[in-house]
């Protein structure tokens, strides 16, 4: 399954999948959650965000 790949390409503990579709599976492999597109957006703000006062990012991705 190609949430599997997805896990093991960025070494994550645990993925979040969602969109409109994601209620159709019935089970998902450990490690993968179901989750929600306003999670999501909220995610993608966050990895844009800046030490305050900074231009330097708030997070690191490694």
């Amino acid at each position: 399954m190609a949430t599997r790949k997805l896990k093991r390409a960025f070494i994550a503990d645990c993925v979040v999948l969602g969109g409109g579709l994601v209620h159709r599976f019935d089970r998902l492999p450990k490690g993968i959650v179901r989750g929600q597109n306003e999670n999501a957006f909220l995610g993608g703000i966050r990895l844009w965000e800046r030490k305050r006062n900074s231009r330097e990012l708030k997070w690191q991705l490694v």
